[in-house]
This record gives C-alpha cells, sequence and structure tokens, in this order.
C-alpha cells in the first residue's frame, strides 16, 4: 500500500517534532493499524517499516511527512511519481494506520501523546532535571545513558514507558552494575561495553573503569533503574514536552 518514497522526511527541526503525534490515539487504534500494515502496507514497506531505502516507519524516519495531517495526506492523495496511489480509506483506518505508525509498530504499546519540543526542552533542562543525570551533545552528566541520538533509537512508546515506569523500561546494557574485585574492591556503576575478556563501565563518579574478567570475583546487575519515575513529577502536558524534545534528538 504505502510505496517507496512516500514519506520523505530526514531528522526534523524541532517545531516539525512538536507536530508529530498531534492526535492521541487509544490502543484499539493501534491494533487496527497493525492489521491494515500487514494487509495493505507490509508489501512494500516491509514488517519493520524498512523496506525502502531511506525510510524507516517504525522509526519515524520519513521524507516527506511530519505531521499526522501530513501522513494521513500522503496516503489519501498518493505520491504518483514513486509509484503509489492514492487510498480510499475509511477515517477509523486512517487513525488506525497513523497511530500504528506512531506507536513504533508496537502493537500492544500504551497510546502516547507528543508535544512542543521546545517546552520540552525547557523541561529537560529545569523541572526534570535530567542534565544531572544524562548527556546530550557533550553537555550534562554521565551518570546516565547518553540521549544525544536516543530519538533515532528508541520508539515514541518505548520512551513514554521509561519516564513513568523506568525500571520495566530499562535496557538490559543499562542495568546498574556492582562488581567486586579479587582484592576486594567494589565498584559500582553503569556498564557501557563487555566482551569475552573485559568489561568496562562508568562508576559513581562518573570515571571510566576498564577490568580484566580475571580480576573480578563477582559482578551483579541490578534490576531497579536509578532513574525516577515521572508520573507524579510532571504534569501530562510537561510529559508530552519532553516526549517531544527525546525524540527531536537525532545525533546531527
Amino acid at each position: 500500500m504505502l510505496a517507496a518514497g512516500w514519506f520523505t522526511l530526514a531528522a526534523a527541526p524541532a517545531r516539525a517534532v512538536a507536530q508529530v503525534a498531534d492526535h492521541q490515539y487509544s490502543t484499539a487504534d493501534i491494533q487496527t493499524g497493525s492489521r491494515l500494515y500487514g494487509a495493505q502496507c507490509a508489501l512494500c514497506h516491509g514488517q519493520n517499516g524498512d523496506g525502502v531505502a531511506g525510510v524507516n516507519l517504525s522509526r519515524q524516519q520519513f521524507r516527506r511527512a511530519s505531521s499526522d495531517d501530513d501522513i494521513r495526506s500522503t496516503i489519501t492523495t498518493g505520491v504518483p511519481a514513486a509509484g503509489m496511489p492514492p487510498f480510499r480509506l475509511q477515517p477509523a483506518e486512517l487513525d488506525g494506520l497513523v497511530a500504528f505508525i506512531r506507536s513504533g509498530f508496537d502493537r500492544d504499546a500504551t497510546p502516547f501523546v507528543v508535544g512542543d519540543a521546545g517546552r520540552g526542552k525547557a523541561v529537560y533542562d529545569g523541572k526534570g532535571a535530567c542534565a544531572t543525570c544524562h548527556r546530550v551533545a557533550g553537555r550534562g552528566a554521565r551518570a546516565a545513558p547518553d540521549l544525544s541520538d536516543v530519538g533515532a533509537i528508541r520508539q515514541p512508546s518505548a520512551l513514554q514507558r521509561s519516564l513513568l515506569e523506568p525500571s520495566r523500561a530499562m535496557l538490559p546494557i543499562n542495568r546498574p552494575v556492582r562488581i567486586v574485585t579479587r582484592e576486594g574492591r567494589t565498584i559500582r556503576g553503569r556498564r557501557i561495553n563487555e566482551d569475552t575478556a573485559t568489561v568496562q563501565l562508568v562508576d559513581d563518579g562518573e570515571r571510566l573503569v576498564s577490568l580484566s574478567k580475571s580480576d573480578i570475583r563477582e559482578i551483579e546487575l541490578g534490576t531497579t533503574s536509578g532513574m525516577p519515575s515521572f508520573a507524579g513529577t510532571l504534569t501530562g502536558e510537561e510529559l508530552a514536552d519532553l516526549l517531544a524534545y527525546l525524540l527531536s534528538l537525532k545525533g546531527q
């Protein structure tokens, strides 16, 4: 259905990202879109949305669209030059397709709203105090993962879960680690790399530590994130704005 080249947006500027998910959708909308995408869109765009060169629908990497209405317009008017005809869909079907794309192809995603990226940066720097632990474009702390390209590598629904339920949404590589060396020294921090012979981490003092596994007596991976939940700290609008700012961080 969605033929080659129908979305043609690279990394969107902050103002465009603020418009990205300008409607709120339900889980039912997302699941409707999942079924419709699999039946009519996956042939050209692939099951993961990356079947067209330079476009990755599941990661919000478009060429032509930025807002929800842009996506609707592209579907309903088509892109003849790219071989995509117009499609006549019911409003609920359009809602479903847009919702599924915005969910990052997670059919069981919790509906989310993306607000204004400019206001979101203010939340990041101020009330959210995110730079206390995180780093963006060389600025901030190293205690937590670098967020410079988080908008390119994490889906909107996953980012929202990270803000609301950080321990449940924590990636394995981001689990806190406690290491006890054979000499009895205890090191706590964040693992950043590991191979068969060594492990590297940033310790609680933000120092890079590299250890040979032969020198390690014990490694314990934590299951609780050091990041607090923003569920009771930020308003719904502030959460939506912060999500918009994080999605705007593409590493460019």
